[in-house]
């Protein structure tokens, strides 16, 4: 069943056999025509002449509509057999070409990440061995870089073999990226220990047992100081 969303090819095959078919048919009328024409035993070969030359048109009308009919056939079972019109060539070079495709992402993706790098001084502070190039990964890195920006190309490449090229380039300059920035996490340097608070002599870190039992102890004192006073007070009433 056609998919209605799809129109349909127009062909000129049934047109061909058409005409194939009308000069055949005419083929006669012809021959009788110029021969009238002509009036004379004479004009007998000019008639023949004609007629063979309009078979000719129609053979010729009918041998190109079914050379395309051949080859639209052909294509079909291709088409359902390999999957491509064209083909194992043609699937080979459509594959080609979605990869390419996919790699030239890659690669615009990879660029920018990179020159994000290179422009942000707390990605710079944070892991300086990302951009320097004496370090053996970052240089590898960016040789693998160089390689894959030489080949790119802002369409695609007629040349299947350079677009391979250009495809295992960016693979290896992802590869070299990811090793780069692993190598980088482990040089970058360790954030400095932050230094221990300095206690009184005797006095306990805050948290511990020994605090707790300290802040229990000075507010049983209190306590005991403000009974005294209230005594005290209490006291001096009575003997007033």
């Amino acid at each position: 069943m056609t998919d209605r969303t799809t129109p349909l090819r127009r062909t000129a095959v049934p047109w061909l056999y058409g005409l194939a078919v009308l000069l055949t048919v005419l083929s006669p009328v012809v021959f009788l025509g110029v021969w009238v024409a002509e009036g004379t035993m004479d004009g007998l070969g000019a008639a023949l002449l004609a007629a063979v030359v309009d078979l000719v048109a129609a053979v010729i009308a009918a041998g190109v509509a079914t050379v395309m009919v051949t080859r639209r056939g052909v294509r079909r079972v291709r088409s359902v057999v390999v999957g491509h019109p064209d083909g194992r060539a043609g699937r080979l070079a459509a594959h080609g070409s979605a990869r390419w495709t996919l790699a030239r992402d890659r690669f615009a993706a990879l660029q920018r990440e990179y020159a994000g790098v290179e422009s942000d001084p707390r990605e710079v502070a944070a892991r300086p061995a990302l951009v320097d190039v004496s370090v053996p990964a970052t240089g590898r890195f960016v040789e693998a870089l160089a390689v894959a920006q030489g080949l790119a190309t802002p369409t695609e490449p007629a040349d299947p073999h350079h677009r391979e090229q250009f495809t295992a380039a960016v693979d290896r300059a992802v590869a070299t990226w990811d090793e780069a920035r692993r190598n980088a996490e482990a040089l970058a340097p360790q954030p400095a220990p932050e230094p221990a608070p300095t206690l009184a002599p005797g006095a306990s870190p805050a948290g511990q047992p020994g605090a707790d039992r300290d802040e229990y102890a000075a507010v049983a004192d209190a306590v005991r100081q403000a009974a005294a006073r209230g005594m005290r007070d209490l006291r001096d009433r009575m003997r007033a």
